[in-house]
Parts: C-alpha cells; sequence; structure tokens
C-alpha cells in the first residue's frame, strides 16, 4: 500500500439518525473545540515520514454524524491544512449519513476536493429497515434527495451498504440499485457493537453465512459488462490482494493501527475508530502528549503486538488476509490478538475470488510468500 498516514477524526459522537445497527457506543456529546481541531491537524501532520516523504496524509471526518459542527467547522479545517501542510499531500473524506447536505456543503465539497461515502442499504423497502431517524422513520427519501444535490454540484461520491440479516436475500436487488443509480460502492458486515449488540440476533449474520450474499454480490460484479459494471472497494482490494499476493486494505494488514489512529472529540486518540470511547485502547490525549510520541506509548505498542492466531498460522491466506480485522476481533472476542469474527467468511471469500481468477484464464495469481508468517 502507499505509505499514507490515516487519522479517522470523530468531530463529535452527536447523530441525527439511530440505525438499529450503529457501531458507536461512545454517549458523550461533546463537538470538538477549535483547539482541539487546531491540535488535531497539526499533530497529524506532525507524525514523521517513514521514508524519505510520506506519499500522503488522510483526514477521515466521521462520527456521529460528521456534518454536526457545521460549515464553519470544515473551512477552519482547510485553512489549518494548507497552514500546516508544508506542501505536503493531504485529502479528505466525509463518511456521513447525508441527511444534512444542501448546496452550500455541496460547493464547499467541490471547491475543496472532498472524497464523499454515503451510507445507504440499497432501495427504499431495505434501506428503511434499518436506517431510521430519531422518531423511527426511514430516511431513503431524504438522502436520495441529497445525492441528486451532490450529482447536481458535480461532487464525487460513493456509498456504504451494509450487509445484515434483514437484507441478505436481496442483494440481488441491491446490486441492481446500484448500477441504476450509478453509485459505486463499499460493503460491509455488523460489528458487535453499539446499537448492534442488542440487534445482533435479529440482524447479524453468523461468521460463516456473511459469504454468501458477499460472494453473490461478487459474482455480479465479476461478471458485469460496461453497462452493469459499478466499481466496489471491497470487491477491488480483495481481487487486489489475490492478484499481488499482498493485502490491499486496512483489514488485511499485519497491523493496521501502524499508519492509523482515530481522534475523538476531546482529543483521545486511539487505533481505530471503533475502540473510540473504550478507555483500555486509549493511547492519551494531544492536548498532553503530541501524536508521534502516544504512537510509541504503551497501549499503541499493545495493539502493534497482536500476535498470530494458531489457525492463521497454517491458513492459505495469511499472507493477504493476517487474521482480519483487529477490531472486529476484539469486539467479538474481547481480544484483538485474536482471529475476526468472520474469519469463514473471508477464508470463503478469498477462496471464491481466487477461483473466479483461475477460471478466467488471463490473469496472473501471485504465488503465497515462502514463509507463510512473512510480515507483508
Amino acid at each position: 500500500m502507499p505509505d499514507v498516514f490515516t487519522n479517522v477524526v470523530k468531530p463529535t459522537h452527536i447523530c441525527n439518525i439511530s440505525c438499529r445497527y450503529c457501531y458507536n457506543e461512545d454517549t458523550r456529546a461533546p463537538i470538538m473545540t477549535r483547539e482541539t481541531l487546531v491540535k488535531v491537524i497539526e499533530q497529524t501532520f506532525a507524525v514523521p515520514c517513514s521514508g524519505p516523504q510520506r506519499t500522503r496524509y488522510d483526514f477521515i471526518w466521521h462520527g456521529g454524524e460528521p456534518l454536526v459542527p457545521g460549515l464553519s467547522f470544515y473551512k477552519d479545517v482547510i485553512d489549518l491544512q494548507h497552514r500546516h501542510a508544508n506542501g505536503r499531500r493531504f485529502e479528505n473524506t466525509m463518511q456521513t449519513n447525508g441527511l444534512l447536505i444542501n448546496d452550500d456543503w455541496a460547493t464547499f465539497f467541490k471547491a475543496n476536493r472532498f472524497n464523499v461515502s454515503i451510507s445507504i442499504d440499497g432501495p427504499k423497502h431495505l434501506n428503511d429497515q434499518t436506517r431510521i431517524d430519531l422518531r423511527g422513520r426511514g430516511t431513503f427519501d431524504r438522502v436520495s434527495r441529497s445525492l441528486e444535490i451532490l450529482r447536481r454540484c458535480k461532487v464525487p461520491f460513493g456509498v456504504c451498504v451494509v450487509i445484515t440479516r434483514a437484507n441478505e436475500s436481496f442483494v440481488d436487488d441491491i446490486y441492481d440499485f446500484l448500477v441504476a443509480e450509478r453509485l459505486p460502492f463499499n460493503v460491509i458486515p455488523l460489528t458487535l457493537s453499539g446499537s448492534a449488540k442488542t440487534s445482533f440476533d435479529e440482524l447479524g449474520l453468523d461468521a460463516e453465512e456473511y459469504a454468501s450474499p458477499w460472494i453473490t454480490m461478487f459474482d455480479r460484479w465479476f461478471d458485469s459488462r460496461s453497462g452493469d459494471y459499478i466499481y466496489c472497494s471491497d470487491f477491488a482490494f480483495k481481487t487486489k490482494a489475490i492478484l499481488s499476493g499482498r493485502p490491499a486494505d486496512c483489514i488485511g494488514q499485519v497491523n493496521c493501527s501502524r499508519h492509523h489512529v482515530s481522534t475523538d472529540p476531546d482529543g483521545y486518540v486511539y487505533p481505530c475508530a471503533t475502540l473510540s470511547g473504550n478507555a483500555e485502547w486509549r493511547y492519551g490525549n494531544i492536548h498532553e502528549t503530541a501524536l508521534p510520541d502516544l504512537l510509541s506509548s504503551t497501549v499503541a505498542q499493545y495493539a502493534l503486538g497482536r500476535e498470530i492466531d494458531p489457525q492463521c498460522a497454517t491458513c492459505k491466506w495469511q499472507h493477504v488476509c493476517h487474521g482480519g480485522c483487529m477490531q472486529r476481533a476484539f469486539k467479538f472476542t474481547g481480544d484483538h490478538n485474536r482471529r475476526d469474527y468472520y474469519c469463514p467468511s473471508l477464508f470463503r471469500m478469498y477462496e471464491h475470488v481466487e477461483n473466479r481468477l483461475r477460471n478466467d484464464g488471463s490473469l496472473t495469481i501471485a504465488p503465497a510468500p515462502h514463509s507463510i508468517l512473512s510480515e507483508t
């Protein structure tokens, strides 16, 4: 992967909707102060380069709902980034539910080259089962209006789709919807966290079940032609991993926390946005300790020291998977050293991608490293 340092910044945990599976379990409700924002920008750029020159610094604005702090907050973000970047490349990504987007937001995103990702779980009858507002009303119509605003203002954007038991049987409908609406997408499963703790028995898929709807959608994507093709990052990443013999996303990295942190509204730093609010995973606070020093803290070293699960050590796909997502391992088992809860599905998915590529006959698949325990 390119030499990128990513800070997933959560300027607030406040949200204007109440998804039935929301992973966020931090109930604190501050909005990041300007003092903290200055520290976040300044300290992110203070993280040293691991090579002659770091390729890029990525800021992913997350939440809660990251648009809640308002447009002036992000105008300040841009000013501060230009002030502290010193010519280094940076990118901004907004992960939003989309309900607050209007022409002013869209104009700002376009002018400042924000990447925008909006959560939507397919057509109205599927989305509105799980993505609901604080009064229990579906959000599809309002999100659709926001998508139209972004299109009209020519803002590039994609969507994030969560596969649950409520929509697993309708993934063909979801894919048809995404193609018809020309929506590049990512696809993810539930994490046992936040609201999903109480809804998981109803909405969550078993460790091996997630692979089936994923494979159905992957085959639609893999077999598509120009008229029905739409980009999917997860499908592309896993295909790239098989072809290159190296992980292509954070989930497959030996340890994603080497180049990835998350900062909460009060300036506390964690290895992952999903772990925000878990005191045992706090590296410390950027008001008290510089971010480069926090990356050497006891907790940071603990995160970096993830052990290899014995089953992973002999797995065919260890070189591109490395035990899967660390935070999912922790959320489901209480131990980040364990393998990802969805490991059985991940194995099926990698096997399926490999088989499709081999059957295609026109692509060369990279062999696994000589040592299956090698760090990739």
